[in-house]
Parts: C-alpha cells; sequence; structure tokens
C-alpha cells in the first residue's frame, strides 16, 4: 500500500510497505527508471517474510520535487520515514541509481541500519578519480532545466503510448523528470558524506560487461568502502529480472537465515 508522509518545509514523501508487516525490514532505494509499486519484481524477497519498503526519491511519484543540496540529504529525509515507522534496525537494498542513496542512509543511521545491498550501483562519481572510468559526459554546472530535457530526450521522447502509460515510465516523468535530473546533477557533485564513513557490511555485485555502469568505476567504489564484498559477474546484464532474482536468493537470502 502506498502512503504519504510529511517532512521539512510542507514537502511529502511517499513510500509503498508491502510484505510481512512483522518482518525484518528492508529499504528499497529504486534505480533510474522505477516505480515504487513495482512489487512484483520482488517475489523473491517476499518469500524470504520480510517487510519491504520502498520510497521515492523526490520528483518520482507522489514525493515532492524537493531540490536537495546533495546526495547525503536524502538520509535526513528518510530519518522523518525511520521515526514514523519507528524501526530499530534495518537493511537497505539499492539498485543501480539507488546505490548513493543507500551509502546516505547507512551514513546517517550508523546504529541501525545494518547491512547494505548493491546490484548495479552507480559508483562514487563525487571522486574526481573514479569519474575518469565514468563513459557519460559530465557537467557539473548544467541547469535542473537542462537536466530534465536530458532525461527527457534520452529515455522517453519516442515512447509508444502503451510505454507512456507504465507506471515505471509514468513515475519517472513526474514533475517534467524533476527526479532523473536530480539524480544527474547530485551525482557528480560533492555526496555531502565520503563513503569511507560508511561502516556496515556492503555486499556488491557488478557485472563485467555493465554497459550503463563501467565495470571499473563499481570496483573502485567498493576499494573506498571499508567494510565492502564485491563481487563480479562475466555476462550479467545490467540489470533483468533473472539478474534480480538470483542476486536475492544468492546474497541477501543467505543474510536472512535463521532469523
Amino acid at each position: 500500500m502506498e502512503h504519504l508522509i510529511d517532512y521539512k518545509d510542507g514537502n511529502q514523501l511517499a513510500y509503498f510497505e508491502f510484505g510481512n508487516r512483522d518482518g525484518f525490514p528492508v529499504l528499497i532505494q529504486h534505480g533510474l527508471i522505477a516505480a515504487i509499486s513495482e512489487t512484483a519484481l520482488f517475489t523473491k524477497l517476499l518469500e524470504l517474510n520480510l517487510r519491504l519498503i520502498s520510497m521515492a526519491r523526490p520528483g518520482y511519484g507522489r514525493s515532492s520535487p524537493k531540490l536537495m543540496n546533495n546526495i547525503g540529504e536524502w538520509g535526513e529525509i528518510i530519518q522523518y520515514l525511520v521515526d514514523h515507522l519507528q524501526l530499530s534496525e534495518f537493511d537497505i537494498f539499492g539498485i543501480s541509481s539507488g546505490a548513493p542513496y543507500s551509502y546516505a542512509i547507512g551514513h546517517h543511521f550508523p546504529g541501525q541500519a545494518r547491512n547494505i545491498f548493491i546490484l548495479s550501483g552507480i559508483p562514487a562519481l563525487y571522486d574526481e578519480r573514479i569519474q575518469g572510468f565514468w563513459l557519460f559526459p559530465i557537467n557539473k554546472n548544467a541547469s535542473m532545466e537542462e537536466l530534465e530535457k536530458l532525461a527527457f530526450d534520452l529515455f522517453f521522447a519516442n515512447l509508444a503510448n502503451d510505454d507512456l502509460a507504465r507506471d515505471d515510465i509514468r513515475d519517472s516523468m513526474m514533475n517534467q523528470c524533476f527526479g532523473i535530473g536530480q539524480d544527474f546533477k547530485l551525482r557528480c557533485l560533492d555526496w555531502g558524506f565520503q563513503l569511507a564513513e560508511v561502516t556496515q557490511a556492503v555486499h556488491m555485485r557488478h557485472s563485467c560487461i555493465d554497459e550503463s555502469v563501467p565495470y571499473s568505476a563499481a570496483q573502485k567504489t567498493a576499494d573506498l568502502l571499508p567494510n565492502c564484498t564485491f563481487e563480479s559477474r562475466k555476462a550479467d546484464p545490467h540489470f533483468s529480472r533473472e539478474v534480480l532474482d538470483d542476486f536475492i536468493m544468492t546474497v541477501m537470502q543467505p543474510c536472512y537465515i535463521g532469523r
């Protein structure tokens, strides 16, 4: 079920809660094009009897298009949700563009966040050394309007009406593609924290042939994390349902056996 909570300056955060209400909580950080209502993606997690909570970043879906100062501010926003749900501990699962926001939550909650799971994650593009491995243009001075237009032109301009009606497309296009535009902007600027300060166990998997996020950049990002287990795959795509299910069953499931 989708819910809205209020936070600073009259903004609202949309989140979707599903699974076992009494199970161990996992905060899901969605990718670049996604809807928090896509519960069918997480069937394998539901089989683990977990409490799943997926939140929409600013501008996505029904979340207010709040302009953030940096990615670290996401942890401050999630504080409202954690307090509202009275979560004493939880894990975090970040997919692709959700990775930086997963680290931000871990940094903000050093005592409550236990594990951080990262699948095909965006690398630490605040680090100029890692920017050198990035395959795409970086313009730190681009305006939000320019980045929103870039998002529309890249992903939505040529879609058929049937595709435009999909939940993930609709929610990602909300507020003139503000959410994607802000992702583009913040990922390459100072995050407001360093990955060396993220102390949780990080379980990261990345494909050697990932065409969206260069493997070398992901590998260098793993090196910045003090407690990261990095696993490579030779032939996986950046994302697919099969890749997601396998990650859940082989990386995440062992952490919940016997809980």
